[in-house]
C-alpha cells in the first residue's frame, strides 16, 4: 500500500506496507522523509524535532483521526495533506488563512459535466462563462473555429519555412524586436517568454474563477488570430474539460498589457510547472496533478 502526501506543498510516496500503522505513524513518517530530503542544513535543523500536527484527505479535506489505522481510512494510492505545527494558525483556527489556498477541500464525489458550449470566438455569453466557472459544462470548439485556428497556425508555419522575420515569432520581444532568434532558438524563446512572465504574487484564483479565465482564453484563442496550433488548443480544452486549473496569483502586472502574468501563469501549468488544481489531487506540483488527470 502506498500514499501520495503533500508536505509543505511538496509531494512525497510514503510505502505503508499493508496499511497496518496509524494516521500519526503517516504523518510523522512524511515529516521525516520530507526533512530527509532538504538540502538546506540550517532549515532542516529547524525543522528535524516538528510532528505532524493534522492530516487530511486531499479529496474532500476531512480531517483523519491519528489513532486510526491507515487501511481503515485510505485506500491505496490515497492523496493526504500533512499540516505539521509551524504551519498551524496562532489562533488555533482548523485551517490557517495562510493555508487555505492550498488546502482547499476537494469534493469528495466529483461528477464531471456531461454537457459541452461550442466555443467560437464569437458567441460566448457572460451567462454560459459564469456557467463555466461553476464547472457545469465543458468546452468544445465549433468546426468553424477549428478551419480559422487552422488557416491562422499555417500562415505562421509558412514565415517559419520561409525564414521571414516577423515580430514575436522570429524576433525578440520589446526592445529586442530587431533582434532576430535563430531558429534553433526559437522554441527555447517561446518557452522563456511564457516563464519570464509568470511573475505574479499573492494567493491564487480560486478554482472558479480560474476556469473562467482558461474559458475566456480558449474563447479568444478560437478566434483564429494567434496562430495557436490546433494541438495546443485541445490540450487547453482537455485540461479545462479535467478542470486541471493552474496557480494563477490574484496580483500580477497592470495597465495596458495587464492579463500577461495572469494569463503566464495560466500556461505555466500545462508546461509541467508551477502548481496546479484539480478534483482529483487538490492543489499539487503541476507536473504531479497533470499525471493523475
Amino acid at each position: 500500500m502506498k500514499i501520495s502526501v503533500r508536505v509543505r506543498g511538496e509531494w512525497l510516496q510514503v510505502p505503508c506496507r499493508n496499511g497496518e500503522m496509524t494516521v500519526r505513524w503517516l504523518g510523522d513518517e512524511s515529516v521525516r522523509r520530507y526533512n530527509k530530503l532538504q538540502k538546506q542544513d540550517d532549515i532542516k535543523e529547524n525543522r528535524e524535532m516538528e510532528k505532524a500536527q493534522e492530516v487530511r484527505k486531499t479529496r474532500g479535506g476531512v480531517i483523519l483521526d491519528p489513532d486510526d489505522n491507515i487501511r481503515d481510512v485510505l485506500d491505496d494510492n490515497d492523496f493526504v495533506t500533512v499540516v505539521v505545527a509551524s504551519e498551524r494558525s496562532t489562533t488555533g483556527t482548523i485551517i490557517p488563512e495562510n493555508l487555505k489556498h492550498i488546502l482547499e477541500p476537494v469534493p469528495a464525489k466529483y461528477e464531471p459535466p456531461d454537457e459541452h458550449i461550442f466555443l467560437d470566438g464569437e458567441s460566448l455569453s457572460t451567462n454560459d462563462l459564469r456557467q463555466l466557472g461553476k464547472g457545469r459544462y465543458k468546452i468544445k470548439l465549433t468546426h468553424e473555429a477549428e478551419i480559422k485556428v487552422k488557416n491562422a497556425r499555417e500562415l505562421v508555419e509558412k514565415i517559419l519555412q520561409e525564414k521571414k522575420v516577423v515580430y514575436g515569432i522570429t524576433t525578440g520581444f520589446g526592445k529586442f524586436a530587431r533582434t532576430v532568434i535563430d531558429c534553433d532558438k526559437l522554441e527555447e524563446l517561446q518557452y522563456n517568454l511564457i516563464r519570464s512572465h509568470a511573475a505574479g504574487v499573492g494567493t491564487p484564483l480560486n478554482p472558479e474563477k480560474t476556469r473562467m479565465l482558461l474559458a475566456l482564453r480558449i474563447n479568444v484563442l478560437a478566434k483564429g488570430h494567434s496562430g495557436i496550433s490546433l494541438t495546443n488548443l485541445y490540450a487547453l480544452i482537455k485540461a479545462f474539460n479535467a478542470s486541471c486549473l493552474s496557480w494563477v496569483p490574484e496580483q500580477g502586472s497592470v495597465g495596458a498589457c495587464g492579463d500577461l502574468a495572469p494569463l503566464a501563469h495560466l500556461a505555466l501549468g500545462l508546461l509541467g510547472e508551477g502548481k496546479m488544481w484539480s478534483p482529483e489531487t487538490g492543489w499539487g506540483n503541476a507536473k504531479d496533478v497533470r499525471k493523475e488527470n
